[in-house]
């Protein structure tokens, strides 16, 4: 009898961790690319060569030089995000929300195919388009278990928007939708990128975010500290030729000259982003940059970013705006 009762624990062991892990064998194989909101976002804006540079500039980028000696890098397997694509098939969930904070106790019908993983680390972000209802859901904390979807915050827009919540409540620090300013495995194998990059780093301004983000994490009160929001150039006189950069870097660099980066969230070291193999079963950057995690760029001197004029900061409480993707219970 004792026999028979450790054999039916047992069974009843596998059976426990086998539903709290999603099934992924389904996963596809390559990553499909796309260009979320292009037809509305800034990120695509080129920098007008009459912009102008913010009055404080050199010393806010006293901050990026010191964040850089720590790293200058694009996370590229960790801290970043992983995409997913729905269809009429995809089973649709209702995503507990988890944070104390969260207005709202659910995101409800979401879809979320039975492959999907978040980033790993506690972060653990994703995203899931759904291009039939033209919606794209952002997550943050995601987590998988015992058969439901929980999230410590998710938020949904319509794809034809700008790709910016509107008063905040976000994925991200500042408001941008995940995948804006991400990195693309395709777009360095067509040697271009057409957008604007986000970046992170220890010294985003308290006060809240100037234009055209919507909130913000940022904690520093110092005067080198730059506001979430604020579109940073790497000197478009600099001659990259000098610099010794590979394809990759070379790409990422005149991307930096032409679109810049806007600083997007709170996080140590000088980071960029790119969207996580994890999405796939063929790792996309094996013939770019190989199998790595983080991936240096240090090769682009951080003393000649330059901070373009900055608007005023708006230190508004973010608020929960109703859209038709975005189901909240």
């Amino acid at each position: 009898m004792k026999a028979q009762i450790r054999i039916l624990l047992f069974f009843l062991f596998i059976a426990f961790i086998s539903c709290d892990k999603q099934d992924i064998s389904n996963k596809v194989e390559n990553l499909k690319y796309f260009e979320p909101f292009k037809e509305l976002s800034v990120f695509y804006n080129k920098i007008p060569e009459s912009a102008t540079v913010d009055p404080n500039s050199e010393t806010m980028v006293g901050s990026l030089v010191d964040e850089a000696e720590t790293a200058f890098q694009v996370v590229v397997k960790e801290w970043t995000v992983p995409v997913y694509y729905a269809d009429a098939s995809t089973t649709r969930y209702d995503v507990k929300m988890t944070s104390s904070w969260a207005p709202k106790g659910y995101l409800k019908n979401v879809p979320i195919p039975d492959y999907a993983e978040p980033d790993p680390e506690d972060d653990a972000h994703m995203v899931i388009i759904d291009e039939e209802n033209g919606c794209i859901y952002d997550f943050w904390e995601m987590k998988y278990s015992l058969g439901s979807w929980k999230a410590g915050w998710g938020n949904a827009l319509p794809l034809n928007g700008d790709g910016i919540f509107e008063k905040g409540m976000s994925a991200r620090g500042s408001g941008f939708e995940l995948l804006q300013g991400l990195i693309w495995p395709q777009e360095l194998e067509a040697g271009v990128i057409n957008h604007a990059l986000i970046f992170s780093y220890d010294h985003t301004k308290a006060g809240g975010p100037v234009y055209p983000a919507t909130e913000s994490d940022g904690t520093s009160s110092d005067a080198w500290a730059i506001p979430e929001g604020a579109l940073v150039q790497l000197n478009p006189d600099l001659d990259l030729l000098s610099l010794g950069l590979n394809s990759y870097e070379m790409i990422i660099a005149k991307a930096l000259q032409e679109y810049g980066m806007y600083c997007a969230d709170d996080g140590g070291g000088l980071s960029l982003y790119a969207i996580n193999p994890v999405s796939c079963i063929n790792n996309p950057y094996e013939n770019i940059w190989g199998d790595q995690i983080y991936v240096s760029m240090d090769k682009i001197p951080a003393d000649q970013f330059r901070v373009l004029s900055l608007p005023a900061q708006n230190d508004v409480e973010a608020e929960l705006v109703s859209n038709s993707c975005a189901e909240f219970n």
